[in-house]
């Protein structure tokens, strides 16, 4: 095993940075760190080339003819084909080229097998802004959608907030991040002092829209919530029920309950298989009919749509628990401003000061789990992803809890 010297740009690094350049900055800080050496360079299918002080290394899924001519598959595992993919199609003709090999290649979706023409300059081009990007600092962060199941999220977090980066403030992606610092915005405290009509102009928005992000800067740079609507009032009951659902890769389901009453609180979980779904679903039913004027929490619409599938895929009429379901992220959006980047249930509950058992574990990760129980029915890492469950409607009970006390009193 030949142990890495230079910057290595595997597939995972090269599709990180095709993202975010600071989660692959970090991926190659942390090889360097372990000294993780090189896959096996015999196996027929993986291939590597040194390249201006970096190690390429890239794996073949298979290799097929087609048209008489010998053809290297990617498998994408995806409908559609994206830029992307065919970002690593270039990047793995490049790395053949530098072997000297002359070799077709395809990438394999879940529908077809398509030839590809990569374009060699494009992977150089992208090679040669990694190689700056990994010999200077650490990148600042650019916040997504996709960084709530990144294993850096928290230290992207920590490194944005130090700095008072303006990426922490909701609503402020890279576009308008540039925009506000062409305008002469450098950090949160900046924006929240800022003239939202000036903001407006510069961010090409609604004033509305500013005021909003100058709001949220203010709620980031000084950790207070902020009321912005106190018409929405949140049902207060001595019985309630607090929803959430875990799902696996495929159309495995983990619907989680806790029934809080006057005497005592009671977590439940139901787990409807793709083949064998319908005792489960039954037993789920009955549960939350137990007290059927009882309000059902739930965070976001993912929750609901479970409902309304298996409501639909048992013929059974699921009414009553619908116009029972209470949506929190739909209240907090409407009424707050918070100190927080994502309105996750994980952001916005650390808040008001729950936190996980497990804290390694996010939504993907239980996700990864639920389909690692289903193949080895292991009973240690179902109780994981109960535990972890359990803690999300824990988590919902002390956000309403939070948002009922202040929305309720007026």
């Amino acid at each position: 095993m030949e142990e890495i010297e230079t910057i290595l740009i595997n597939e995972e690094i090269l599709k990180s940075f095709i993202s975010c350049h600071r989660k692959a900055f970090l991926i190659e800080e942390e090889i360097q760190r372990n000294g993780i050496s090189l896959p096996d360079l015999d196996d027929g299918r993986t291939f590597a080339a040194n390249y201006v002080g970096m190690q390429l290394v890239v794996k073949v899924d298979e290799f097929v003819t087609i048209d008489g001519e010998k053809t290297a598959v990617l498998d994408i595992r995806s409908k559609t084909i994206r830029e992307r993919h065919k970002i690593l199609a270039s990047f793995l003709a490049f790395i053949m080229s530098l072997n000297e090999f002359d070799m077709a290649i395809a990438i394999k979706t879940t529908e077809e097998l398509r030839r590809i023409y990569p374009r060699k300059e494009k992977a150089e081009r992208l090679l040669s802004s990694m190689k700056e990007v990994f010999s200077g600092p650490s990148p600042h962060p650019t916040f997504s959608f996709a960084c709530r199941n990144c294993p850096f999220h928290n230290d992207c977090v920590k490194f944005a907030s130090e700095k008072g980066d303006i990426s922490m403030i909701n609503g402020v992606g890279q576009g308008r991040k540039k925009a506000l610092e062409k305008a002469g915005y450098s950090n949160v405290k900046e924006i929240s002092r800022a003239n939202p009509e000036t903001l407006s102009k510069y961010m090409g928005i609604s004033v509305a829209q500013a005021e909003k992000i100058v709001l949220q800067a203010r709620s980031v740079s000084t950790s207070k919530w902020f009321l912005i609507d106190k018409n929405k009032k949140v049902p207060d009951r001595t019985t309630e029920y607090f929803f959430d659902v875990e799902k696996a890769a495929d159309e495995t389901y983990l619907l989680g309950v806790l029934l809080k009453t006057k005497k005592k609180t009671v977590y439940k979980y139901f787990i409807l298989l793709e083949e064998e779904w319908e005792e489960e679903w039954e037993n789920f039913l009955n549960f939350v009919k137990l007290h059927p004027r009882s309000p059902i929490y739930h965070y976001d619409v993912f929750d609901r749509n479970v409902i309304e599938k298996f409501g639909f895929l048992s013929h059974k009429s699921v009414k009553n628990v619908l116009n029972r379901l209470e949506d929190l992220y739909a209240i907090i959006t409407h009424s707050f401003i918070l100190p927080v980047r994502f309105y996750s249930l994980k952001d916005v509950a650390r808040t008001v000061g729950f936190e996980w058992r497990l804290e390694d574990l996010n939504g993907y990760e239980a996700m990864k789990l639920l389909t690692e129980w289903k193949e080895k029915r292991d009973e240690e890492i179902l109780e994981k992803i109960a535990m972890y469950n359990e803690d999300d409607c824990r988590a919902l009970l002390a956000v309403k809890e939070k948002i009922g006390k202040i929305l309720n009193s007026y």
